[in-house]
């Protein structure tokens, strides 16, 4: 009898619109991550992309025209969600593990396949003619009313599930590069929801996802994981939760630093319909995932990567891209060590090598001693800390809304257009609540920073090296008409260390309790 196999790893990359394959520093970190990734022979690794080479000017024609059109409105979700879909089904085996990655629509795209394996599971191979009915099934599940439609819709699927598909596979990693969701079928307003747009939820093991602190354009509105305010039910069930941890009832992973990290628990992140509606199964799950949602500075693509760079010149990029890597690591994804030594992502000197300092020049300092000592140990070469160092403060900031801030100004003037039609999108409340509105008209408004937000470490950093950079947002608070700079008497704002102290590459601050005079400023 032969042996059980060992399980495969499988790595599904899913990137943005318009980005392209360069084969240098200036891809985008979706791209990284797939070249970095430990490869296994017969192991394939799925990337979809919308931007592969057309030849002949016919095709070019209508390769741009579906970009563009993909681009304002996500028209390919379909065939992006389900060749993802289709390659887990031809090569997947229980018990192999599973990681996903996406920036901006490939993002959605990563959490929409995500909640779509976790609800029908995986179709078994030979069942290649019933995919179209999953995704049929699927995106009405999504559309649903309420009431006694969600329950039929919720038995058929338990009934289709467990007749024609493998489990639900376990997804180990969800990384996420900006969500950002604009496909019109998934952006009703009549839908009862709670929130809007939609937004996919997944019981993936463990979920991180870096946010854009300084997009600000309409159709590039964050979809973030964090936005269900929770219900007291919900709050008493996270403080039962974290009595359990106390006792070490949950298993190791769950409790492998000492940090107080950002676990929620599948129930706080199902979007509650409005009225009276039937409960699931699966919405009534109590699983522990270790979701962490962490704000850095830039844009969009600032955040997932894809400008082009000059020679000598860092991406601001590069950060969140680290901070990737390194949590995927951590949940058992291999790299080749080469080539993370070689583009300046290893993580062999960051979270144990780095001690907490109070000192008032905080995280400069510690960061620089702890930067000069691995300094030392690559022969005077620049170190992969020193260029994580850089990247948060002297690389360049993109702006699609401003001319002369490394985008070409007919990019500029078309999305500048786009701010003055009256898009969907959601507005942040004082409760904490999220509503949809089309009015006013966006007009470039920045983006809602939620309190609680963990901010990441190179956003305070750049607040202190680089005297321009005050977003309005971040510094004061708040979002939509406020100030996109905030007035220097306004400091960079009152910050605390919320996780990871001293570590250059996981550390994160919250802000502290905004004063009413500071508050008054931003009306």
């Amino acid at each position: 009898m032969d042996p059980t196999p060992a399980p495969k790893e499988f790595v599904l990359c899913f990137d943005g619109t318009n980005n392209k394959f360069h084969g240098d520093s200036s891809d985008s970190n979706v791209l990284k991550i797939f070249r970095y990734h430990y490869y296994q022979p017969g192991i394939g690794t799925y990337v979809t992309s919308a931007s592969l080479s057309h030849s002949g000017a016919i095709r070019k024609i209508k390769s741009a025209y579906v970009k563009a059109k993909d681009a304002a409105v996500g028209s390919t979700l379909a065939d992006h969600v389900m060749g993802g879909y289709k390659f887990l089904m031809r090569y997947y085996c229980p018990g192999d593990q599973i990681y996903i990655f996406g920036f901006s629509r490939g993002a959605y795209v990563a959490r929409f396949l995500a909640e779509m394996l976790d609800k029908i599971g995986l179709l078994e191979a030979g069942n290649e003619e019933l995919i179209r009915f999953v995704w049929k099934t699927f995106a009405k599940w999504q559309q649903r009313h309420g009431g006694a439609e969600s329950a039929s819709l919720w038995k058929y699927m338990q009934a289709f599930q467990e007749t024609f598909c493998h489990p639900a596979p376990d997804i180990r990693f969800l990384g996420l590069f900006d969500t950002v969701n604009s496909v019109p079928r998934f952006e009703r307003a009549w839908m009862k929801r709670s929130r809007f747009p939609y937004t996919a939820h997944t019981k993936a093991k463990v979920i991180r996802h870096a946010v854009s602190i300084d997009e600000r354009r309409a159709k590039f509105r964050q979809d973030l994981i964090s936005e269900v305010k929770p219900s007291p039910t919900e709050r008493r069930s996270t403080r039962l939760r974290k009595h359990l941890e106390r006792h070490n009832v949950f298993l190791p992973y769950y409790n492998h630093h000492r940090h107080q990290n950002s676990r929620l628990s599948l129930s706080a992140q199902q979007p509650r319909a409005v009225g009276p509606t039937a409960s699931f199964p699966d919405e009534k799950a109590d699983d522990m995932q270790d979701i962490e949602e962490v704000w850095f500075p830039g844009c969009h693509t600032d955040i997932g990567g894809g400008w082009p760079l000059k020679p000598g010149e860092y991406a601001l990029s590069h950060v969140p891209l680290v901070w990737m890597v390194q949590n995927a690591q951590k949940a058992g994804l291999r790299f080749e060590p080469g080539k993370l030594r070689r583009f300046d992502c290893s993580g062999d000197s960051t979270e144990d090598h780095v001690e907490h300092s109070q000192g008032e020049d905080h995280p400069e300092n510690t960061h620089n001693r702890a930067a000069q000592n691995v300094e030392d140990e690559f022969g005077g070469k620049e170190s992969p800390m020193s260029v994580l160092r850089k990247s948060s403060t002297d690389s360049r900031m993109h702006d699609s809304l401003r001319f002369g801030k490394g985008v070409r100004w007919t990019t500029v003037l078309s999305w500048k257009v786009m701010e003055y039609l009256p898009f969907r999108r959601m507005d942040l409340q004082e409760d904490g609540s999220w509503k949809p509105i089309r009015w006013p008209l966006p007009c470039g408004e920045v983006r809602d920073i939620p309190n609680d937000a963990k901010i990441h470490v190179s956003a305070i950093r750049r607040l202190k090296s680089d005297p321009e950079y005050r977003p309005g947002n971040l510094i004061i608070g708040g979002g939509g008409r406020g100030k996109i700079k905030a007035p220097k008497e306004c400091g960079i704002g009152e910050w605390e260390v919320a996780d990871y102290p001293g570590c250059p590459v996981k550390e994160t601050y919250r802000r502290k309790p905004i004063s009413k005079e500071v508050d008054h400023m931003n009306h």
